[in-house]
């Protein structure tokens, strides 16, 4: 029988690797590039990674490093929000990316440049400033060695 409680610690672990999170953030530039030349066999290989980086790299050594602390961080800020949702600054953050994310896929859809950059750009500054937030909260009340 598989311990879904097992797995998940693993793929938080694994996904906390800062090789799956700094490549997880080169995956928007090329997300944008494949629907803006509407190359969908490109689009399933971003997809397709995005699904599958967080288990592709090994644990960390240490996760004494933002990348680290970041996901843990949103590991922390989500398992806290699922028990007691409230609106806090990560929410915001993430409700502003998701607002942005969704015109920029259009705009980038349609061949529109500039609101394509304006969107896609202001959901990367929402999206960095959610990650470092949760980040620097997981800092704050976590230790950082990997057992």
């Amino acid at each position: 029988m598989v311990n879904l409680k097992k797995l998940r610690k693993e793929f938080w672990l694994r996904h906390s690797n800062p090789w799956s999170g700094l490549t997880r953030m080169l995956i928007s530039p090329f997300l944008y590039l494949t629907i803006w030349y509407h190359n969908w066999v490109g689009l399933g290989i971003v997809i397709l990674w995005t699904i599958v980086n967080p288990i592709v790299f090994p644990k960390p050594k240490r996760t004494d490093n933002w990348f680290s602390k970041a996901v843990l961080g949103e590991k922390a800020w989500l398992n806290k929000f699922r028990s007691k949702p409230q609106p806090d600054l990560p929410f915001l953050l993430n409700t502003l990316t998701a607002i942005f994310f969704v015109p920029s896929i259009y705009f980038a859809y349609v061949n529109m440049f500039w609101p394509t950059l304006y969107c896609a750009t202001l959901m990367s500054i929402f999206k960095l400033w959610y990650v470092d937030r949760v980040a620097l909260q997981y800092g704050k009340e976590y230790s950082f060695t990997v057992s």
